[in-house]
């Protein structure tokens, strides 16, 4: 008995431990569900995407290189808060192997291109490479409130509903990197901005505060795709500040079974005015021939514009319309009032119309959507540059074939008023849900842009007059490329 009695407080502290470890047993296990628990709610609230993507182009027209051989990385993030609020952020970054690999004045066909330039365009030309770039492409907090959806910082904001066309959404302006080949949302540059969704019945009103003001970026100097540069001198306005912020509203609503909306958007011209003091006929001043001056500045505009969407059959009917106040048209040499000086500075100021139309339809299992659209100059001078009439179409087609796991597209851009032509056709192969290959051609027919004179035969000290036109697309007929595309979502 004394043995056993001895040993009932070694039985107590034994059965006391074991108990202690089961409950701490316990306790990790709750520990460590809740942390699972923890975990999994993270991910819920957290959603990671992206791409890997190489995109190689290579021109066949001489001199024959490989333009572009870029390999991009996009991560989009989107962090939910709770009910009321969420964070979404994505960037990119991307690196051009054709600039380590080839020489930079074939990539750009310098050689070619300087032989049939006009002489101001071939002095001086810099060697920048779209390379080597970083970019927080957004970067927003959303608000969700009753009847009130807010969107604070860095952002897209769009208010078109044609494919490629800009008539009413002016709002982002536009990264000329590569002319108009990217993707849409790819070519548009990204604003510090706030945006409000409000909901009242059947009407939503969306208002618009943008203080962060930037302008339309042209392609790197001296590249293949160099057309609309920075004019020396321009007179920038001052960013985030209230005096020179844009400002826009938006209503939208459904009214006969149609789509609608009713817009008006207070903003800066993207591109430069260049006034400019210029004498028709240069006269020798002591044996000295004074120079042309140059003022450029960017100037406001007013925006109306409305778009309209409505299920006709099995089409959907599309257009989109803009009155633009106050914009500034190029002039051409005029002299009415014999001063000897160009008129109005070289720029006189007009309204003008803008208006698009377009058509979705299904046919022989092809999804196909043509549209047209037109800029009309109101009490036109035939002293400005551009004509009366600015008049383009658009075709886009594309056809599913499910039994090879591809897609065929064909975008096709007619300028009617320039004769210019752009025919994109393109496939893609699935070859995983997650893994895609592509491959297309960018083909560019039209005329260059001639304006001052030109070097005849290469020649600076024999000057050539030559008739004076502006181009766009045309300008680059000799950038015919192959491309070829290799993506890997996640």
């Amino acid at each position: 008995m004394p043995h056993l009695t001895g040993t009932a407080p070694v039985h107590r502290a034994l059965a006391i431990a074991y108990l202690m470890l089961v409950l701490a047993g316990l306790s990790a296990s709750a520990q460590a569900d809740t942390l699972k628990e923890n975990l999994s709610s993270l991910r819920q609230e957290f959603n990671l995407t992206g791409y890997l993507k190489n995109e190689t182009a290579f021109r066949y027209l001489e001199p024959r290189a490989f333009t572009k051989i870029r390999n991009i990385a996009y991560l989009r993030g989107r962090y939910a808060i709770n009910d009321m609020a969420e964070i979404t952020a994505a960037g990119w970054g991307y690196y051009d192997l054709a600039y380590d690999l080839f020489d930079y004045d074939t990539i750009t066909a310098r050689a070619e291109r300087d032989r049939i330039q006009p002489l101001n365009f071939i002095e001086n030309l810099s060697s920048r490479k779209d390379s080597g770039v970083i970019d927080l492409r957004e970067f927003y907090l959303d608000l969700y409130l009753e009847n009130v959806d807010l969107r604070l910082g860095r952002q897209f904001i769009i208010w078109g509903v044609m494919t490629g066309v800009r008539i009413v959404d002016e709002l982002n302006p536009m990264d000329f990197r590569e002319l108009i080949l990217p993707d849409l949302l790819d070519y548009r540059v990204p604003l510090w901005s706030t945006r409000a969704n409000i909901y009242l019945g059947d009407n939503e009103f969306q208002l618009v505060w943008i203080p962060d003001i930037q302008f339309h970026r042209p392609a790197p100097e001296g590249s293949e795709w160099e057309l609309l540069q920075e004019v020396p001198g321009t007179v920038f306005p001052n960013s985030f500040t209230v005096a020179n912020s844009e400002y826009g509203i938006r209503w939208s609503g459904t009214r006969f079974n149609t789509e609608l909306t009713l817009s008006y958007f207070y903003t800066w011209d993207d591109f430069p005015v260049i006034f400019r003091h210029v004498p028709i006929e240069p006269v020798a001043v002591d044996g000295v021939v004074a120079e042309p001056e140059f003022f450029p500045r960017y100037t406001r505009i007013h925006m109306y514009g409305a778009t309209m969407q409505r299920q006709v059959g099995g089409q959907i009917l599309k257009g989109e319309f803009a009155f633009v106040k106050d914009k500034y048209f190029g002039l051409g040499t005029i002299d009415r009032d014999n001063d000897g000086i160009l008129d109005n500075q070289g720029e006189l100021q007009r309204d003008h119309i803008r208006w698009a139309l377009g058509l979705d339809f299904n046919m022989w299992k092809t999804d196909i959507s043509p549209g047209i659209t037109q800029w009309i100059i109101l009490n036109y001078d035939p002293a400005i540059i551009q004509g009366e009439y600015d008049t383009a179409f658009n075709l886009f087609v594309r056809k599913e074939l499910p039994q090879y796991k591809a897609t065929l597209q064909m975008l096709l851009i007619r300028m009617v008023t320039l004769g210019e032509l752009y025919v994109k056709p393109k496939v893609t192969f699935n070859v995983t849900d997650l893994f895609q290959v592509s491959a297309g051609l960018d083909l560019f027919y039209g005329q260059q842009t001639q304006v001052g004179v030109a070097a005849k035969n290469g020649k600076a000290v024999d000057i050539l007059e030559i008739e004076q036109r502006f181009q766009f697309l045309g300008n680059f007929q000799g950038n015919k490329r192959l491309f070829l595309e290799f993506k890997y979502s996640f």
